[in-house]
């Protein structure tokens, strides 16, 4: 994502709440409604949506991280819909705070078709990289409030989104199996405020993806090299099964491991490994229960001497999910976190945390 600096300039979409920008900003939310509801009128079929994320957060203890408070963590607006009858569009804005300032960044423009090659489809344009499981999905989407330590250490809070070229295809064989390609500029990776520079290597990945008796397995492999001969390298496992009685989802298990190794120009390479898992059980109607079990490890981290240095980070998150519609969730989740190095007093967090999400208009459907 190319921004300007904010120590530098303000981009044109970085606003903060003075009473002059949120008139303009409600003024521009007004005429995409209302072109939307005119599109809808003359059956175009384009969608219009709001996605709202507000996310409250409380010491659990004194020492706690916790914010202390609670903010709009992100307010999206989706348009999609059909071009013609080969293509598809999609575009995404989101405002979310940050250091103080409400920015509203471009997050995804896209033009798609499923159409014109047999079994594949492939997208161009800015979006969501097409690995592992939370990465593909929108924040207010994921089963839970924040992000596992891995998914920030190697993907971002949210995920990592560039502007590249994407395709999928369905391999003939006797089962479904799926593969997935993908390259993008590279400029940047996760969650950026500068231009960034050109790479050495533009981030490039892969996916193959095979489902069977309510299960999607997916292998992954992501790669680049950056302007100062930095490399990395990841690969991981995803995996998600469902269970469901009626329109219920009786049972979820979702879960991710990575591993990934960092190249320097010079000196030794740096291994870290990292998974998380979570496993759901929903109760009545809308009611669901479950615990996030969280594991981040540096491999290869060394002492002074040249010895190994036992190292891990380990959290456990209980969340209690009401959905009592497609567009409405409330969440409550206690985070349980502790970091342990060898040498080193051990650290723990402990914080509360209250999530309340809901949509205005359809939303697209995700794959699985």
């Amino acid at each position: 994502m190319a921004n300007r600096s904010l120590k530098n300039k303000k981009s044109l979409w970085d606003l903060s709440f003075t009473p002059h920008k949120a008139a303009m900003l409600c003024a521009t939310l007004f005429v995409l409604t209302v072109a939307a509801d005119a599109y809808a009128g003359d059956e175009s079929g384009l969608e219009f949506t709001v996605a709202v994320d507000m996310v409250a957060e409380s010491k659990a203890k004194k020492d706690s991280e916790a914010s202390d408070k609670l903010e709009a963590r992100e307010i999206e607006f989706i348009a999609y819909g059909p071009i013609d009858h080969l293509f598809d569009g999609t575009m995404s804005m989101a405002a979310h705070p940050e250091d103080g300032v409400t920015l509203f960044e471009l997050h995804e423009a896209v033009i798609s078709s499923s159409k014109i090659i047999p079994r594949t489809r492939f997208r161009v344009g800015q979006f969501f990289l097409g690995v592992g499981r939370l990465n593909q999905m929108h924040r207010h989407d994921w089963q839970f409030i924040s992000a596992p330590h891995v998914q920030v250490q190697f993907f971002d809070h949210e995920g990592v989104l560039d502007s590249g070229a994407e395709v999928a295809t369905l391999l003939p064989t006797p089962f479904f199996l799926e593969l997935t390609v993908g390259a993008t500029n590279g400029f940047t990776y996760g969650h950026a405020h500068t231009e960034g520079e050109k790479p050495r290597k533009p981030t490039h990945y892969g996916r193959m993806a095979t489902f069977f008796s309510g299960s999607q397995f997916g292998l992954n492999y992501l790669g680049r090299k950056t302007s100062k001969k930095e490399e990395y390298q990841l690969t991981g496992l995803d995996f998600v099964y469902k269970k469901r009685q009626g329109k219920n989802l009786q049972l979820l298990l979702e879960s991710e491991i990575w591993k990934r190794t960092f190249i320097p120009p010079e000196g030794d390479n740096e291994d870290s490994l990292g998974l998380w898992i979570y496993p759901q059980y929903g109760f009545g109607e809308g009611f669901y229960f479950g615990v996030r079990y969280d594991y981040f490890t540096i491999q290869s981290l060394k002492d002074a001497g040249g010895e190994n240095v036992d190292n891990q980070r380990t959290g456990l998150v209980p969340t209690f999910t009401w959905k009592p519609s497609e567009f409405s969730t409330w969440r409550l989740a206690y985070e349980w976190l502790k970091q342990e190095q060898q040498g080193e007093d051990a650290k723990e967090n402990h914080k509360i945390q209250l999530q309340m999400t809901y949509l205005m208009g359809a939303h697209p459907a995700h794959d699985f």
